[in-house]
Order: structure tokens, then C-alpha cells, then sequence
């Protein structure tokens, strides 16, 4: 029989595995768990374990979103779907179930774990960037490719939380080789997530850490500092909101530009095609004007393996990019434009790149571009598939017919793929059948599901211990609890596992160790 002091450190070595472990992939954030399930079972004491369960209201809340799946699965007529959702978002329930019924850590473990967690964002970055820069030999065409261990926005939420973390240690270590560590740390995750495009953290942790700095900032700083931080802040989203209004103008055509005069015939005597109609430019240059597919399609053939009418390495049409990287060097679309481009160019369009002023690997401004050019795309009605952004709209739309009709108890656990696919052909979507995904947004998933009834369960879930227990709880619990709430808005953050961990231990975690400065921990028998 293991004694107590041996069940107590195979928790720590299984939370502390599962906080390092998720950063990992499927089998590192699985294997701690289930260890912390196995030593859960063998330390027994299931008497004193459901008296600490049952009161303490708080393991009742977080329980609720798990009950909620269960119910569900009533009147469902997926069941097969509806289980594998249940065992998947089996997290809920079991990591809520081991915390609650566990001694709290102390401060020195609390410390440990969140070492641990800082130190595998750290080795995990580390470990993406060298897949990046290419020397694993694989081909990344989309930097998002380099996130090798999860998604690239489920990672980012990772490193929004670990830089403000970092900051917290800044602010509060002593030991300054430790505080120089984190602060070299928060550079190079910032470098990190600037050079890998991660929008989405990047948002969260601007909108997550100026939300902390200015409540933070009147409690620990002088009334005159605070109102300085304030408008610092109101002025940095003054501007930064009039930079982002004037790029989205980025595609517009310049009329005085040289490359917009219509030609007529190319040198070798062949008439040029032109649509004015479609106005979208490249460095202010019009893409479809001064175009002669013959010489195009002849001389690109002596440039290139790849087929005129194929796609380019990020999916595209290739004549199309063609046409764009002219454009954005000012040249004509006939054998005089091909000709004049660089072995370098050559590359970059079949790469996938259309336009020359981003060859190189240009980050958060590339990734901002790119958005650009889909929301002008969706504007003239083009098809969204393949578009991060777009193709949101198209989710959020379908999922808000489907709440529609399905408004109190939603559609059940197993049947919103299948609901979803049902209203796309309702709708007639311009989506092509393999981008014809879920709500990609939490609010919505838990409203298509479990109608407002389970919206509401889920904003309790979600609101009420944070209000209760504001004043007990860790200072890192709200950039957390922030981060999360902004991921709902984009992401059905909840629907995989690398989410719903990083979610669920967090959210329990924080809980778990606020509510029992509430509780008198009850002393097990053995004690």
C-alpha cells in the first residue's frame, strides 16, 4: 500500500506533468492525466473525497458544463458522435473531480507548476522555430505549418498566457538572474509569435494585458500614474485603429500610376485583354489590365515546372498569383513582364507569394495582408473557402439558422456536424464541401447544441465563481480567464482536446485553489 506522502508527490509529478505535457501533443497531455486519474483511485478515501466534493459549490459549478453534454445525449439521434464528443470533453468532469477532492497546493508547488509550464511554452517555441527556419527538412509554405504539436491559435493562447505570466514573475521575483530569464523569455516569445503570424494570441494578449494594466494599475500605482496609463492606452487604440482603417484601402488602385495605362498590343503585336470592372490592385497597380494569356502561358512553361493552370504551393490558382506579382512590380502580363522577373521571383510565385514587397518571412504584416485581401475577396462575393476569416462569417451565419430553429434545448451533443451540414445545403454556402466546418466560436457551439438554456448554464459556468471569488483569487487567473473569453469569439476552443485542456486546468486550477480559502479542508481519516 502506497502511503499518503507517495500519492501526494505522484499528484504533483501528474499536475505538474499535465501543466508541461499539453505544450507536447495528445500523448503528453494524456499520460498525466491518466496517472492523475490512477493515483485519484488507488489513494481510496472515497467517503472523505465526497464530502470535500459536496460542499464545495464551486466543483458543482465547473461539473455543470460535462452534465450539460450528458443531458444532451437524450435527444440526440448521432449517438456515436454524441459519445466521442462526451469522451473528449471527458476533462471537464475528471480534472474538476481530482482538484476538488485534493489538498490545495501550497505556495512552492503552485511556483513549480508554473515554472514548469513557462519552461515547455519556452522549449516548444524553440522546438517550432527550428522546424520553421528548415532545418527538419520540412517544406513550410504557411508558417502556421510550424506549429508541429497543435494548432497555431491553440498554441498562441498557450504563449499570450505565459508572456503575461512572465511579466508577473518580472514584477515579483527577487532573485534578479531569475527576473532577467523571464524578461529575455517574453522577447523571444514575442519574436516568436511575430515571426509564426499568431494573430489571434497577439490580439488576446494586447487586449487581455491593457485590460490588466489599466485595473492593476490603480491599485498599485499613484492616482496621476494610473490616469497616464489610461491614456496611453486610449491613444495607442486610437492609433492603431486609424492605421488599420487606412490599410484596409491596401488593394485599392492609384490612378496616377504609370502601370495603369491601358495598353494595346504587346511588343510581339498581340492584342492585351483588360477588366476594369474588377479594380483590386497590387502596390496600387490594376491586376487585371494589360494581359496576354498566350505569351504568359508560353513563357511561364520555360520558367517553371509548374503547369500554367495548376495550383501554387499555398493552394491558389497559379495564373492568378502570376498576375498579382506582376502587377505589384508595375509590369505587363505578356512575355516582356515573365521574362523580366528574377529566378527568385520564379520561386516566390510559386510559393505562393503575389507580391514582391513580401518575399521575405515579414510576420504579423503579412499575416494583417492577407486578411485584407479575404475580406475584399468576401466584399465582391467571392467563394470564402480556404480564408481563416471569411469562411467565419459563413460558420457564424449557418450556426445562427440553426439556433434559430432550434432556439430552447439546441440540436443535442451528437448532431451539430450534422445539423450544420443540413443548413449549408439549405443555404446554398459557396463553401466547398470539405471547408463546411462547425460555429468555430464557443458561444455559438454550446447555443447550436444545448439552445439558450445551455448558453445560459454555460455563462454562469463561466461568470459566477470568477464574480464570488474575485478577491481570493490569483492575480494570473484573470489574464487566463480573458484569453479564454476572447478564443470563444473565433474559436470552438472547447472541441479539441489541446483546447479544452488548456481551458479546463486552468479554470480549475485558479477555482480550485480560491475556493478553499472559503472551505475549512476536512482532515482524512488517516490524518
Amino acid at each position: 500500500m502506497i502511503s499518503a506522502t507517495w500519492h501526494r508527490y505522484i499528484f504533483l509529478f501528474g499536475i505538474i506533468g499535465l501543466a508541461a505535457g499539453m505544450l507536447f501533443g495528445t500523448v503528453p497531455t494524456s499520460i498525466p492525466q491518466i496517472i492523475l486519474i490512477a493515483n485519484w483511485l488507488l489513494e481510496r478515501n472515497f467517503i472523505w473525497k465526497w464530502q470535500q466534493l459536496k460542499s464545495n459549490k464551486y466543483f458543482w459549478i465547473l461539473s455543470s458544463l460535462f452534465l450539460i453534454h450528458v443531458f444532451g445525449m437524450f435527444y440526440t439521434e448521432n449517438i456515436q458522435r454524441g459519445l466521442d464528443d462526451l469522451r473528449n470533453k471527458a476533462p471537464l468532469l475528471l480534472l474538476p473531480l481530482v482538484l476538488f477532492s485534493t489538498k490545495p497546493l501550497n505556495k512552492k508547488e503552485f511556483k513549480l507548476l508554473f515554472g514548469f509550464f513557462f519552461l515547455s511554452v519556452f522549449v516548444s517555441s524553440i522546438c517550432c522555430y527550428i522546424v520553421y527556419m528548415g532545418y527538419t527538412k520540412k517544406i513550410i509554405i504557411d508558417a502556421r505549418q510550424a506549429s508541429v504539436f497543435m494548432s497555431h491559435i491553440r498554441f498562441s493562447l498557450f504563449i499570450a498566457l505565459a508572456v503575461i505570466g512572465l511579466i508577473y514573475a518580472v514584477i515579483k521575483e527577487q532573485n534578479h538572474i531569475l527576473k532577467t530569464t523571464c524578461a529575455v523569455s517574453i522577447v523571444w516569445l514575442l519574436f516568436f509569435m511575430y515571426k509564426l503570424e499568431m494573430a489571434t494570441g497577439f490580439l488576446c494578449l494586447l487586449f487581455a494585458g491593457g485590460f490588466l494594466i489599466l485595473v492593476f494599475s490603480f491599485k498599485w500605482f499613484p492616482k496621476k500614474i494610473s490616469v497616464s496609463f489610461v491614456l496611453i492606452f486610449l491613444i495607442a487604440i486610437v492609433f492603431i485603429g486609424s492605421k488599420v482603417l487606412t490599410s484596409l484601402q491596401m488593394f485599392d488602385k492609384v490612378q496616377n500610376n504609370k502601370a495603369n495605362a491601358l495598353l494595346s498590343k504587346t511588343k510581339n503585336g498581340r492584342l492585351y485583354v483588360h477588366d476594369t470592372v474588377f479594380a483590386m490592385a497590387e502596390n496600387g497597380n490594376q491586376i487585371t489590365i494589360n494581359i496576354n494569356e498566350v505569351e504568359l502561358r508560353n513563357e511561364w512553361g520555360k520558367k517553371s515546372h509548374l503547369n500554367f493552370d495548376s495550383l501554387d504551393k499555398k493552394r491558389n490558382p497559379l495564373a492568378f498569383t502570376i498576375l498579382r506579382y506582376l502587377a505589384s512590380k508595375g509590369y505587363t502580363k505578356d512575355s516582356i513582364g515573365i521574362n523580366t522577373l528574377s529566378n527568385s521571383d520564379i520561386i516566390n510565385i510559386e510559393n505562393g507569394i503575389t507580391n514582391y514587397t513580401y518575399s521575405g518571412s515579414i510576420g504579423l504584416f503579412g499575416k494583417w495582408r492577407e486578411l485584407v485581401y479575404e475580406y475584399y475577396n468576401y466584399k465582391i462575393g467571392e467563394n470564402p473557402s480556404g480564408h481563416s476569416v471569411t469562411m467565419r462569417f459563413e460558420f457564424w451565419k449557418t450556426a445562427t439558422f440553426i439556433i434559430y430553429q432550434n432556439p430552447v434545448f439546441g440540436v443535442g451533443t451528437g448532431d451539430i456536424q450534422d445539423s450544420f451540414n443540413k443548413m449549408y445545403e439549405n443555404t446554398k454556402t459557396k463553401l466547398d464541401l470539405v471547408w463546411r466546418l462547425r460555429s468555430h466560436n464557443q458561444y455559438l457551439a454550446i447555443t447550436v447544441a444545448f439552445g439558450f438554456i445551455g448558453l445560459l448554464v454555460f455563462l454562469v459556468y463561466l461568470f459566477y465563481p470568477a464574480i464570488v471569488l474575485r478577491k481570493k483569487l490569483h492575480y494570473l487567473y484573470w489574464p487566463f480567464f480573458l484569453i479564454a473569453l476572447l478564443s470563444f469569439i473565433t474559436e470552438d476552443t472547447l472541441e479539441t482536446q489541446s483546447g479544452v485542456t488548456f481551458f479546463i486546468f486552468f479554470h480549475t486550477l485558479f477555482l480550485w485553489l480560491a475556493s478553499f480559502k472559503d472551505f475549512v479542508l476536512i482532515k482524512k481519516p488517516t490524518e
